[in-house]
């Protein structure tokens, strides 16, 4: 005999099972889907933005390919660009945008001052980073 206030659930295998039982179930599972969640968005990065300035720069290969008239290569400029987060220096090399098929042709092209840099930075490593140099 049950009491008036127990409820049961026939599954289809003959099983019974207490309602509040299911329920209960049902809310610890999405205690710990939240707390999953909660815990995940705690490792994301997050980011944030410096002013950076370009220290240097450098020509380097961009890409190849061979044919059978021979092998063809291209260069691109990179900027060295020195940012500072809570008084800590960090580097981070910056592709310039600048590509030609000689590294004179780079040389020739890069501007001959240095435009300003916006970097973004993950606040809890600021070592990791990405930057744009318009």
């Amino acid at each position: 005999m049950h009491s008036r206030h127990e409820t049961k659930a026939e599954l289809r295998s003959g099983w019974t099972m207490d309602t509040r039982s299911i329920g209960l179930a049902l809310g610890w599972t999405l205690v710990i889907v939240l707390l999953a969640f909660v815990f995940r968005e705690r490792r994301e990065p997050r980011w944030s933005r410096a002013q950076g300035t370009i220290q240097d720069t450098r020509i380097v290969a961009d890409s190849g390919w061979e044919s059978p008239a021979g092998g063809q290569l291209t260069w691109k400029a990179e900027y060295k660009v020195a940012y500072f987060v809570r008084g800590r220096e960090y580097v981070v090399w910056i592709d310039s945008g600048i590509r030609e098929e000689s590294e004179a042709g780079v040389r020739l092209t890069l501007p001959h001052s240095h435009p300003p840099c916006r970097v973004e930075y993950d606040v809890l490593r600021p070592q990791r980073s990405v930057g744009d140099c318009p």
